[in-house]
């Protein structure tokens, strides 16, 4: 993070200038105004916030800010008002269900993890859209011409950017989230096979409704994943898969050009708070704050969508 932040900066130093407006900022000077000062100021800010002090410090150290102060009182209540902005895990799943998942990593704890996924399913039904409305299907170009009640599911895939394939995949119902490591068991013909069986059946399901937010290259990574076997286990369909925010953008126009996040707060009252989007999803172990990002991506697109099911 430390590295995007400087490459940042070098980036604002090789602008040609810097555009003010004198009549607005009388106070304003270009040759007072540090722009790599500023960026690096922002990211401390929003460690803080993220709850992460010590390394809030170590970068402040590393950057040779010698006006950075740790100020606990300040910092404190800038947690505490983006907890209170932000959706929390604890306001999403139902009581007594609020664990945050761990990632699965082994062929035996995917297929337990699925098995409580299926079985704890709120069997929520929702209805097909009628012909002639978008259905935002991304592995069909075909809309269904009848109406049939299915299971919804949420999902979504992080990747990294010198990475092929997937590097995380998020499935959730409203109840249960699962956490796919897929590195880790698409290279083993074990893993593959799990794979498979469990999450390209899911996606494959004709009585399933996949739902995901501007989806297609999710698809895309997970379809580009490199396989230990010759059969990839996502197949090369996505029948299941719905793009919410096709569906969003129709019924809500207003909504047409805005990210998960304000959909969200559009629909569940609070928006996602998305500090970790550009996290290093390749780590291992992962970290909590992004097992709770993951789990609440996938979780909110169910949620989301059986909410616009149910009006």
């Amino acid at each position: 993070q430390a590295e995007r932040v400087d490459r940042a900066v070098e980036k604002v130093k090789k602008n040609e200038g810097i555009s003010y407006d004198e009549e607005e900022d009388e106070e304003f000077s270009p040759d007072k105004f540090d722009a790599g000062e500023e960026i690096r100021s922002f990211a401390l800010r929003k460690t803080e916030e993220a709850g992460e002090l010590d390394f809030a410090r170590r970068l402040a150290e590393i950057w040779k800010m010698k006006d950075y102060t740790y100020d606990e009182e300040r910092i404190e209540a800038a947690i505490a008002a983006r907890r209170k902005r932000y959706l929390q895990w604890s306001e999403a799943l139902p009581a007594g269900n609020s664990d945050v998942p761990a990632l699965i990593s082994t062929p035996n704890a995917l297929f337990k993890v699925f098995e409580l996924l299926i079985n704890n399913h709120p069997s929520t039904a929702v209805e097909d859209e009628e012909e002639g409305n978008p259905s935002g299907n991304v592995g069909s170009s075909s809309s269904t011409d009848h109406q049939s009640k299915r299971r919804v599911y949420g999902f979504d895939a992080e990747w990294a950017e010198d990475h092929r394939g997937a590097a995380l995949l998020q499935i959730a119902s409203t109840a249960t989230v699962v956490l796919v490591d897929v590195p880790a068991l698409s290279m083993t013909h074990e893993g593959a096979d799990a794979l498979r069986q469990t999450v390209g059946r899911l996606f494959s399901c004709p009585n399933s409704v996949l739902v995901g937010f501007h989806c297609n290259q999710d698809v895309q990574k997970l379809r580009s994943s490199p396989c230990a076997k010759e059969r990839h286990w996502f197949a090369s369909g996505a029948p299941s898969v719905v793009d919410v925010k096709t569906i969003v953008s129709h019924r809500e126009p207003k909504l047409r050009t805005l990210g998960l996040s304000r959909v969200c707060e559009f629909y569940l009252g609070k928006p996602l708070d998305k500090a970790e989007q550009c996290s290093m999803w390749l780590a291992r172990p992962l970290s909590m704050d992004q097992l709770v990002y993951a789990s609440l991506d996938a979780w909110v697109c169910a949620a989301i969508y059986e909410k616009m099911s149910l009006k």
